[in-house]
């Protein structure tokens, strides 16, 4: 039976249809809190949300195939709504209390296999279901350009929506529970049968359930800590761990710091300030509520600006912290200041005798950026000409092991790169210092600068550095060091966080260290041309077998994979040249789905669509990936990279309707454009974000994004031409 509806105005695509639109607006709003909650509770890094973006995409597409040969009435798919919205919440609670099930404690880091399988478990019971949806809301619509139209329109006004209205005001869970009340009210006032009220009563009440449990639920999910305050901030979930006297601020569970935590204070501070004490002017980025700002307090000249990203931080810090913690930070040589770290350092005019980075190890690429060559050159420009730059990254008292020497070596050699004096203090903890000046860790310049202070240290003390400071120790170290892994870390190569997760999953004995570390060792070319080997052989064998319609799925399929792939790796850019990505991403998302649902509005105001019309499109996708190649380099404004996204979604909303208009006419056959897609995508969200961008970088990935595109443009230009077809 054809799908091809009547003549007339409905084929502007503008009627309204409400299951498209809550269709639309569920996807947008779990995709968004759900990676927000995946990345509070499971350390946040890119391979995290890489898994997440997989396992939503590949059962999407799953359950689009799925339906494709399958119909049902309205009442079922009303039905069909509200147990995907019952199932919701359910799905959040399964990952709140995941950590309980695998049997991790809260802060503890979790292997590949445990976060792979909560991934694909939890989007198997939220994207399978909406994957249907999608097909069977076109089946009773008899109109697809209608519901991917309001479809994306829903999911622009989500992304919006969440970003304006509810992130800055209530938690994840609180802000589910809001959207998932009004959505269970749409369905029942949109479908209205009398038999849907016990389940429509049913989901209300496990919503009202869900936004008063929100607080109940983090406290047993920290058991056997006690979780005293929670905080889902613009930039982060912040949750208040008290044991006895200590208390410790996680962010994403990522620990910030712990009170009292003297040792940790003192040497992310003194061991910079002794080469110059009598320095006046210092700057601490990050970790100053954790008793750094009183520890560089302790010298007399020392005007401090303090950069802090997220105001809620302090804030939370002033509740449990003692009073003199908090009169240091209101001192009269301390001034706080809230922003983003590098955007203050690119953006003041001050230089500074001291630079300290105290923020945690580059396990992400949002702490990435500030352990690659752009910001260490920056920081050097803002040191005085006997300025002092200072870090710390976690290490090991007595063995480095290959993963630790690698990842160590990496920010070695960058920083060495951009600095020609470098000096590692062995420890626990390392204590990189770098300088354009020679710098001076011998044992008695310390010993005897600490005497001459008289400062009441507890751990940097002329009795405690003998052990830590002895020569053979610090030549050992620096030796090991230089002979690692040379690769710089830059903000388009962030090969230092790739390495991290090396380095993370030495921790578990299975196999995800077993093939990151073999993915470290083969070179990152072969990572990308076999690939492009395989889909150029791919074409050719489709094409010389293909008889005009076996080969119709290729088109979508590149389509969704460069969508998706272009979509990860501008979130990475934006993540590296402005750093709070996690605050944006449902803006980010938003801008997208608006260029999506113009790009399907303006396809489906043409009357016929023509073979012609999808050459032209895939060679838009063609200029946009070369665009972007090209404004790597330039370091574009963030309006920019809205542009971007605005216009890569625009392509590929115009593409899917010509697409499918040309090839898929039949309502036996809806669903196969749209599962194809979503199959691409997931292509790309495999190993991107994890694996392929810090091992290879965005350069030379877009350039093998250009090059895929090519060989797809070529496919459709040699391919037998298909004749026009009216819009479906």
């Amino acid at each position: 039976m054809s799908q091809l509806p009547k003549s007339g105005p409905r084929n502007l695509g503008l009627r309204f249809s409400a299951p498209a639109f809550l269709l639309g607006l569920l996807a947008a709003s779990f995709q968004i809190f759900l990676l927000r909650e995946f990345s509070a509770q499971f350390y946040g890094n890119e391979l995290t949300f890489g898994l997440v973006l997989a396992g939503w995409l590949f059962w999407g597409g799953l359950g689009s195939l799925w339906a494709t040969g399958r119909t049902i009435k309205r009442a079922g798919l009303a039905r069909l709504y509200l147990t995907v919205l019952i199932l919701a919440p359910l799905c959040f609670a399964g990952l709140r209390f995941s950590r309980l099930l695998i049997g991790v404690l809260p802060g503890e880091m979790t292997g590949i296999f445990p976060v792979s399988l909560f991934a694909f478990v939890l989007t198997l019971f939220l994207n399978f279901p909406l994957g249907t949806i999608f097909v069977f809301a076109v089946k009773l619509e008899d109109h697809l350009p209608r519901v991917y139209l309001w479809e994306s329109v829903a999911a622009a006004a989500g992304g919006l929506f969440a970003y304006f209205a509810l992130i800055p005001f209530f938690s994840n869970w609180q802000a589910l529970a809001l959207l998932g009340s009004a959505s269970t009210g749409m369905v029942l006032l949109y479908f209205k049968r009398k038999r849907l009220a016990p389940l429509g009563a049913l989901a209300l009440a496990v919503y009202s359930l869900f936004f008063m449990f929100d607080f109940p639920s983090q406290k047993i999910s920290w058991k056997p800590f006690t979780l005293v305050r929670s905080k889902d901030s613009l930039y982060g979930k912040l949750q208040v761990i008290k044991t006895a006297e200590q208390v410790t601020l996680y962010d994403n569970g990522l620990r910030v710091y712990s009170f009292p935590d003297p040792a940790s204070a003192e040497e992310a501070v003194h061991f910079a300030l002794l080469q110059n004490p009598r320095a006046e002017r210092v700057l601490l980025v990050g970790g100053g509520t954790g008793g750094s700002v009183t520890e560089i307090l302790k010298y007399p000249k020392a005007e401090i600006d303090y950069v802090e990203l997220d105001p809620e931080i302090i804030r939370l810090s002033e509740l449990f912290l003692p009073a003199a913690e908090k009169e240091a930070l209101k001192n009269s040589r301390v001034h706080v200041i809230y922003a983003d770290g590098r955007a203050f350092l690119e953006r003041n005019g001050n230089s500074y005798d001291i630079i300290i980075l105290n923020l945690p190890e580059p396990a992400t690429a949002q702490i990435n950026r500030f352990y690659t060559q752009e910001f260490f050159s920056e920081v050097r420009e803002k040191l005085k000409a006997e300025g002092v730059f200072s870090f710390r990254l976690p290490s090991a008292e007595n063995y480095i092991s290959p993963e630790l020497q690698n990842f160590l070596s990496v920010i070695y050699a960058t920083l060495r790169k951009i600095f020609p004096a470098v000096e590692v203090v062995p420890g626990d903890s390392n204590i990189f210092l770098a300088s354009r000046r020679p710098l001076n860790v011998r044992l008695d310049y310390f010993i005897q600068t600490l005497r001459q202070m008289n400062h009441q240290n507890r751990y940097i003390t002329p009795e405690q550095l003998p052990a830590r400071l002895h020569p053979l120790r610090v030549r050992a170290l620096r030796t090991k060091i230089g002979e690692g892994s040379k690769a710089l870390n830059s903000d388009l190569h962030p090969i230092s966080y790739f390495f991290n997760s090396v380095l993370w999953s030495t921790q578990f004995k299975g196999l995800e260290s077993k093939a990151l570390k073999s993915l470290a060792r083969i070179p990152s070319h072969w990572l990308l041309d076999i690939p492009l080997f395989l889909f150029i052989g791919l074409l050719v064998l489709v094409r010389l077998r293909s008889k005009g319609s076996g080969d119709s799925v290729i088109p979508v399929a590149v389509m969704g994979l460069t969508t998706m792939a272009v979509e990860i790796m501008s979130l990475i850019w934006f993540q590296a040249r402005f750093g709070y990505v996690y605050k944006k991403v449902a803006l980010l998302l938003a801008v997208f789905m608006i260029g999506l649902a113009l790009g399907a509005f303006l396809s489906s105001k043409r009357k016929m669509a023509r073979f012609s019309q999808l050459v032209l499109l895939q060679f838009g996708f063609l200029m946009l990936v070369l665009a972007m190649r090209i404004s790597l380099d330039a370091r574009p404004a963030e309006s920019v990279l809205f542009a971007f996204l605005f216009l890569l979604g625009y392509l590929g909303g115009d593409f899917f309707i010509v697409f499918n208009s040309l090839f898929f006419k039949e309502k036996a056959q809806t669903g196969l454009g749209y599962g194809w897609d979503l199959l691409g995508s997931f292509l790309a969200a495999v190993g991107l974000s994890a694996v392929l961008i810090p091992l290879a970088g965005l350069q030379v990935l877009f350039q093998y994004l250009f090059l895929m595109n090519s060989f797809g443009l070529l496919f459709l230009v040699v391919r037998r031409n298909s004749p026009p077809s009216p819009l479906l």
